[in-house]
Protein backbone atom coordinates (compact mmCIF):
# COMPACT_ATOMS: atom_id res chain seq x y z
CA UNK A 1 0.00 0.00 0.00
CA UNK A 2 3.01 2.29 1.29
CA UNK A 3 4.76 1.50 -2.19
CA UNK A 4 1.68 2.38 -4.44
CA UNK A 5 0.99 6.06 -2.73
CA UNK A 6 4.76 6.45 -3.50
CA UNK A 7 4.83 5.38 -6.76
CA UNK A 8 1.52 7.55 -7.28
CA UNK A 9 2.96 10.63 -6.23
CA UNK A 10 6.43 9.94 -7.91
CA UNK A 11 3.84 9.79 -11.13
CA UNK A 12 1.76 12.68 -9.88
CA UNK A 13 5.46 14.67 -9.72
CA UNK A 14 6.53 13.38 -13.02
CA UNK A 15 3.30 15.32 -14.54
CA UNK A 16 3.84 18.03 -12.93
CA UNK A 17 6.75 18.90 -13.74
CA UNK A 18 6.26 18.17 -17.65
CA UNK A 19 3.34 20.16 -17.13
CA UNK A 20 5.47 23.33 -15.72
CA UNK A 21 8.30 22.75 -18.45
CA UNK A 22 5.76 22.32 -21.41
CA UNK A 23 4.43 26.27 -19.64
CA UNK A 24 8.08 27.45 -19.44
CA UNK A 25 9.94 26.58 -22.29
CA UNK A 26 7.46 29.06 -24.96
CA UNK A 27 7.98 31.76 -22.32
CA UNK A 28 12.10 30.85 -22.17
CA UNK A 29 11.89 30.50 -25.72
CA UNK A 30 10.36 34.22 -26.09
CA UNK A 31 12.73 35.75 -23.44
CA UNK A 32 15.64 34.42 -25.63
CA UNK A 33 14.32 36.49 -28.56
CA UNK A 34 13.54 39.25 -27.06
CA UNK A 35 16.61 39.61 -25.51
CA UNK A 36 18.48 38.82 -28.90
CA UNK A 37 16.12 41.22 -30.25
CA UNK A 38 16.90 44.02 -27.76
CA UNK A 39 21.15 43.30 -27.92
CA UNK A 40 20.68 43.42 -32.03
CA UNK A 41 18.86 46.69 -31.83
CA UNK A 42 21.58 47.86 -29.27
CA UNK A 43 24.39 46.84 -31.35
CA UNK A 44 22.59 48.69 -34.35
CA UNK A 45 22.81 51.65 -32.71
CA UNK A 46 26.00 51.58 -31.00
CA UNK A 47 26.98 51.42 -34.89
CA UNK A 48 24.81 53.82 -36.45
CA UNK A 49 27.12 56.46 -34.07
CA UNK A 50 29.96 55.29 -34.76
CA UNK A 51 29.50 55.46 -38.56
CA UNK A 52 28.24 59.37 -37.75
CA UNK A 53 31.19 60.00 -35.90
CA UNK A 54 33.29 58.86 -38.57
CA UNK A 55 31.05 61.22 -40.80
CA UNK A 56 31.64 64.15 -39.23
CA UNK A 57 35.37 63.80 -38.69
CA UNK A 58 35.55 62.60 -43.14
CA UNK A 59 33.71 66.02 -43.50
CA UNK A 60 35.84 68.04 -41.33
CA UNK A 61 38.92 66.96 -42.72
CA UNK A 62 37.24 67.71 -46.39
CA UNK A 63 36.71 70.79 -45.56
CA UNK A 64 40.72 71.76 -43.58
CA UNK A 65 41.82 70.22 -47.01
CA UNK A 66 39.35 72.47 -48.89
CA UNK A 67 41.12 75.30 -47.18
CA UNK A 68 44.39 74.19 -46.60
CA UNK A 69 44.48 74.58 -50.38
CA UNK A 70 43.64 77.72 -51.07
CA UNK A 71 46.53 79.06 -48.74
CA UNK A 72 48.90 80.97 -50.74
CA UNK A 73 52.01 79.10 -50.77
Amino acid sequence: METLREEEVLRLEEALLKKMEERLTPLMEQAARDAARMAMQRLRLDMMAHISRHEETIQRLAKAALAASHIPR
